[in-house]
């Protein structure tokens, strides 16, 4: 997984220009990679200077359209004036508090927000970022219930630890389906802890047979089945019709508790999260990314007596930037935003994006490409294939052409727009008409190369 920052210098060299080119020299001297290696591709860094709604510049001055946003954040697109004057003016007046001796005001309305919105919310934590929300999600889950395993499913992320990132569905798994290692693993680590895949079970999602069967089995072992709700880490596919609500009674029946990772989905999608479009409240929820609208900040909600262990000493989970009072007042402005907006806000955004993604259907079909869009509102993904539906990562790996993919990511450099990285592409609020004409001409222009 480990990749050069410069990329491959040969590959796109016509959208490279001298300042990029000579930062991309000089991080080679004293960084081994980029500051994120998930995934890593070999095309050179885009060394971004500044922004403006959906598009940015970088350091030569050529102007960008950018679909990746920070990869979710970034809901009000670049230089959105009413939120950076929010995050200034607390600047001015406290920039940090020592996290578990005091308190500012920001983090009580904050909460209050989100346990007003969020259906499964009654209770909130915040931490700095999802990677840390997820594990102290886990440890809360352990100490409730008393059991040390956890569920996830395959395709879906949560997180770089060792515990979450990586492995794979094993197919000949019997009894205890346990993730497999494989070096075609886009999340394979070197590195890992011993025993950090014992930690949970690794089934397939979207299959409620394999589900009942581990827990008719295992339950008393398990304290947490964690999931997106979307699968936009692993390509933007759906819950099946009534999956989620079959997995919500299992979890009751057999006493474990179910997690919604809403890292990407919540608020953006909605102001209530994913969750509040499909109807199924989960015990305890995930947040990042979009919450504080760029700035870093997650958060956990669930049930208040779950998160009694934490009123009572039993659940440590300490963290010097936890309720970070600038992040606070990010959240605070982001979700009066929302309200401000309201359904309207949502409508416009939704309308636009539908736009793009008939545009980019109908510039493949006109250049003989088969083309669909997975996803939901604020990010959908692009798979080049026929097949429709498409339930799972393995499902969409299996019948959409990764290299006719790469090659239009390619093309799209070339012409000047940003793809996010799985084929992803995020939708934020500050996306304009013109915008889409000028992606769908471009996506076009691309289209014909490949």
């Amino acid at each position: 997984m480990m990749q050069d920052i410069a990329g491959s210098n040969a590959t796109n060299q016509s959208v490279i220009g001298s300042e990029t080119m000579g930062l991309i020299e000089r991080a080679s001297h004293v960084m081994s990679s980029r500051q994120s290696n998930v995934r890593a591709l070999a095309e050179p860094s885009i060394f971004v200077e500044s922004g403006q709604g959906q598009r940015v510049w970088d350091v030569d001055g050529k102007e960008w359209l950018d679909f990746a946003i920070a990869m979710g954040p970034g809901i009000w697109g670049h230089g959105c004036r009413e939120y950076l004057d929010a995050i200034h003016s607390q600047l001015d007046k406290l920039l940090y508090v020592q996290s578990g001796a005091c308190q500012s005001r920001l983090e009580v309305e904050l909460a209050e927000k989100i346990v007003e919105h969020v259906p499964s919310a009654e209770h909130v934590r915040f931490h700095l970022s999802g990677s840390e929300a997820v594990q102290m999600t886990l440890r809360l889950a352990r100490a409730y219930t008393g059991k040390p395993k956890f569920v996830r499913f395959g395709g879906h992320y949560h997180g770089w630890l060792d515990n979450v990132i990586g492995g794979v569905v094993d197919p000949t798994a019997n009894d205890l389906p346990y993730a497999a290692i494989s070096d075609s693993d886009p999340f394979y680590t070197e590195g890992r802890a011993e025993h950090a895949l014992e930690e949970s079970f690794l089934i397939p999602w979207n299959d409620i047979g394999a589900l009942k069967t581990l827990l008719e089995n295992h339950a008393d072992k398990i304290a947490l089945l964690i999931m997106e709700v979307f699968n936009s880490n692993g390509g933007g596919a759906s819950p099946k019709p009534g999956y989620l609500e079959e997995v919500q009674q299992l979890c009751q029946q057999y006493g474990v508790l179910l997690c919604f990772d809403e890292i990407i989905t919540g608020f953006r999608t909605a102001i209530g999260g994913a969750q509040s479009i499909v109807g199924v409240t989960p015990d305890l929820t995930i947040f990042g990314k979009a919450i504080a609208g760029g700035m870093p900040l997650a958060a956990i909600a669930g049930r208040k007596d779950i998160f009694d262990l934490f009123r009572q000493n039993k659940v440590i989970g300490a963290g010097t930037f936890n309720a970070f009072p600038v992040s606070m007042a990010a959240g605070l402005a982001t979700i009066r935003m929302l309200e401000d907006g309201g359904d309207e806000l949502y409508a416009r955004r939704n309308s636009l994006q539908a736009r793009l993604e008939a545009g980019l259907r109908e510039a493949a079909q006109a250049n003989g490409h088969d083309l669909v869009t997975l996803g939901l509102p604020g990010n959908f993904c692009t798979h080049f294939t026929t097949k429709e539906p498409m339930w799972t990562s393995a499902e969409i790996g299996a019948n959409a052409d990764a290299g006719k993919a790469m090659r239009f990511r390619q093309g799209l450099r070339e012409q000047g727009v940003i793809q996010g990285l799985g084929s992803r592409w995020f939708v934020s609020f500050a996306l304009t008409d013109e915008d889409v004409e000028a992606t769908i001409e471009y996506a076009a222009r691309a289209m014909e190369r490949i």
